[in-house]
């Protein structure tokens, strides 16, 4: 009885705690709930931790024989973990590279230990003692550092990054993998009771396990730079849009200086045709008039000052650029939401919507812009029209100019979470919808 709860703490260590950190980075990738794949590998563990007690007490049963057990059962769950997690395959292959390697170095230290201390108690220890003792030991010690690394570097590699880096991954695998079968015959971790394949598996492992953890840092790196660019590209823009509003004030206020000056000339001459009597004259003076002033170009699309500056930069861009562009906003002056978070949800979403009608080579260019105050809700409605694919990965839209998701997609979403909103993206008949709602 103590045997079979030896070996059955044996398969629990070697799977639970690695399945842990093989799904830790996918969470809100899971194709089913949390709850539900909590319950599946429960049952799967019990039922391979089960078997294998059965099995060991056969009288067929040796040492050699766990290897290929282990080996069955890790082929069978990883293939079930990339069928439950939707992502690209690359990236699960180096999220469980990281878990299989982790758990080969323990695991290996473990085995080790138990092959230079077992024959030593042969009578009194069932097998599998020691190395379940060195291998809890070593998870204590390492995981909280592991789930610390797949917190602050995996899971924001994972998110930010994709593309042609995440193609290479695979190869670190498959030439440390394949180096140490070669030089040591096997993969499994029971093989280690010699220093020379102890210390070769170690060395795979320990490489891989640095490798992962220098790649995935430096992703996150490249990660948040394309941040801090985006970032200070905004504030250009939003200083380029002060500066431009500014500059459109001051000439509104010269002509409009001009203008009550030359005001006073016209007034003169009307007061003489009127105190003539000159009726005729006077009517087709004001004609003539009306004909010279010039249109007003500096429309006010919407009360809030923020809304107005931005869209209207964006307006004039199009329509410079042969865009037909379409306003209707009904904001009012006030508005709770802060303007650099307005500035962020308009200008990203203007910005990508005059790119892709810029590219577009063929058919009607336009550009549709509403909002609305409804109820407690901003509502905003930005539709344009496109020419070519849309680059999408798994319900995510992926950037056009670089390798990794929309920055300024994910800053509208990042916008809209923190007002409790939603936003959705929609593209049909080469017409690409966006709607973002903002709670005040």
């Amino acid at each position: 009885m103590f045997t079979d709860s030896i070996n059955f703490i044996y398969i629990v260590i070697f799977i639970a705690p690695f399945a842990v950190l093989r799904f830790y980075p996918f969470l809100d990738k899971l194709r089913i709930s949390v709850k539900t794949l909590l319950l599946l590998y429960f049952v799967l563990i019990l039922v391979q931790a089960s078997l294998f007690c059965f099995a060991t007490r056969q009288p067929f049963w040796d040492l050699s024989m766990t290897q290929r057990y282990q080996l069955t059962f890790s082929i069978f769950n990883s293939i079930l973990s990339f069928f439950l997690v939707r992502e690209k395959i690359v990236k699960q292959i180096f999220v469980w590279g990281i878990a299989f390697s982790l758990a080969g170095f323990i695991m290996t230290n473990a085995n080790f230990v138990e092959s230079l201390f077992f024959a030593r108690f042969t009578d009194s220890v069932p097998y599998y003692t020691f190395t379940n003792i060195i291998s809890a030991l070593q998870i204590i010690i390492i995981f909280p550092f592991a789930i610390k690394h797949m917190k602050q570097n995996v899971r924001p590699a994972l998110q930010i990054a994709s593309g042609k880096s995440w193609h290479i991954v695979w190869i670190i695998f498959i030439l440390l993998y394949s180096g140490t079968f070669l030089t040591t015959g096997g993969l499994g971790f029971d093989r280690s009771d010699t220093l020379y394949d102890y210390l070769i598996r170690i060395f795979c492992f320990g490489s891989i396990i640095g490798s992962s953890v220098i790649f995935s840092v430096a992703l996150k790196q490249t990660g948040e730079n394309i941040h801090l660019e985006e970032k200070a590209n905004l504030s250009e823009r939003q200083l380029a849009l002060e500066r431009e509003y500014f500059q459109a004030i001051v000439a509104h206020i010269d002509e409009t200086k001009a203008a009550r000056h030359d005001l006073r000339h016209h007034l003169t001459l009307l007061q003489a045709y009127s105190a003539e009597g000159k009726k005729q004259e006077l009517e087709d003076y004001i004609g003539q008039y009306l004909q010279t002033v010039a249109e007003d170009s500096t429309i006010i699309l919407c009360k809030n000052y923020a809304v107005d500056t931005i869209v209207r930069h964006y307006i004039e861009k199009s329509k410079r650029a042969g865009i037909q562009a379409d306003v209707l906003l009904n904001l009012p002056e006030k508005i709770t939401i802060a303007e650099s978070d307005l500035c962020v949800v308009f200008g990203n979403l203007l910005e990508n919507s005059l790119e892709a009608c810029t590219r577009q080579k063929t058919g009607e260019k336009f550009i549709t812009v509403s909002a609305a105050l409804v109820g407690e809700y901003i509502i905003i409605t930005i539709d344009n029209s496109y020419e070519g694919s849309i680059l999408k990965e798994n319900d995510v839209f992926l950037s056009s100019k670089r390798d990794g998701k929309g920055i300024g997609i994910t800053s509208v979403q990042a916008v809209s979470d923190k007002y409790y909103g939603e936003v959705k993206f929609e593209f049909s008949d080469q017409i690409f919808r966006s709607s973002v709602m903002l709670k005040q």
